[in-house]
């Protein structure tokens, strides 16, 4: 039976800056020298990793090395701890909100169900250094990621990848984009003529969802690295029904233009279908009190089975 080991804790970060800092004399490398690719498939996200040569003979490499090897700024990253593993247990801690599992003593599984808070400032994963061995593996996420799975150290003489040694995450500050959503639900009426009758609502699910008699609506992050697929959860002001469908959400450029599309739909077994739809894409602090009526983008006055929204990222208030 595979072992899954599971590790949340608290990590108070000052003491990990220090782990990072270099001087740039000390880090005398190029991104064709110290970066080659490892022969591993790429994580649940779609990120190959990479092998990037550090100045430690053992091959522990630090956050500061990393944004060198992608030619990325200095201080681009927030340095966590690098967190030795042992036994099957992390001898360390790692920042509340950070959850991390291990399977087989190989595979790093993260995640998270909003952005580190840390000293008033939101976070999320910049990159993941996964060491085992003699190298370590680095899975680099551009504009960020809040979860990934099937992380590994590099293969080794045995063809396989190594047993976990230590992991490192490297923090970048968040480009934090909720969704939203309230729509009403309706059924078919029978007769001659198509007809529809409003019985109800359903809203998104996720994080701030009070019990208390109201909406019941939730918000969830966007993962720009990640899979992005929420529950849509019948209620009514005095009770949460459950879930009757799903929002998942995805981006994509055209040309130059970058578009995110959020598709809902009704799970199988339901005779329901969708009825005026209001959506919320933006900040926090924009839907924060926000009536659904003046949500930025709804459908109205038309019946469907499913919902497709496609937003021109311009158009979103960060």
């Amino acid at each position: 039976m595979k072992k899954m080991f599971y590790v949340l804790a608290a990590l108070v970060m000052v003491a990990a800056l220090g782990s990072c800092q270099q001087d740039d004399d000390e880090i005398m490398l190029k991104k064709k020298d110290s970066v080659s690719e490892a022969v591993l498939p790429p994580s649940d996200a779609g990120i190959t990793p990479v092998i990037v040569d550090g100045a430690n003979n053992g091959g522990n490499v630090t956050c500061a090395e990393v944004a060198v090897a992608f030619n990325l700024p200095a201080g681009y990253f927030l340095c966590g701890d690098k967190i030795d593993f042992n036994d099957g247990i992390f001898d360390g801690e790692f920042p509340d909100g950070l959850n991390v599992m291990v399977q087989d003593g190989v595979y790093v599984e993260f995640s998270m169900d909003a952005p580190l808070l840390i000293d008033g400032v939101e976070y999320v994963v910049g990159a993941a250094i996964v060491k085992g061995g003699n190298a370590a593996n680095v899975y680099f996420y551009p504009g960020g990621s809040m979860g990934d799975k099937n992380l590994s150290s590099p293969v080794n003489r045995s063809g396989k990848p190594a047993g976990l040694s230590n992991l490192t995450f490297c923090l970048v500050k968040a480009n934090t984009l909720v969704i939203a959503t309230k729509t009403y639900l309706a059924v078919p009426v029978e007769g001659e003529e198509v007809s529809y009758e409003r019985i109800g609502w359903a809203v998104s699910g996720g994080l701030g969802v009070s019990e208390e008699y109201g909406l019941h609506m939730g918000y969830n992050y966007y993962d720009f690295n990640g899979e992005n697929e929420f529950e849509l959860v019948k209620a009514t002001l005095g009770a949460i029904e459950g879930p009757v469908g799903t929002i998942k959400v995805s981006d994509y450029w055209v040309e130059n233009e970058h578009f995110l599309e959020v598709v809902m739909e009704i799970d199988e077994g339901f005779n329901y279908v969708f009825d005026d739809t209001y959506l919320y894409v933006g900040s926090l602090a924009g839907y924060e009190g926000r009536w659904h009526r003046v949500f930025p983008w709804s459908i109205e006055g038309v019946f469907s089975a499913s919902r497709v929204f496609r937003i021109n990222f311009d158009e979103i208030t960060l």
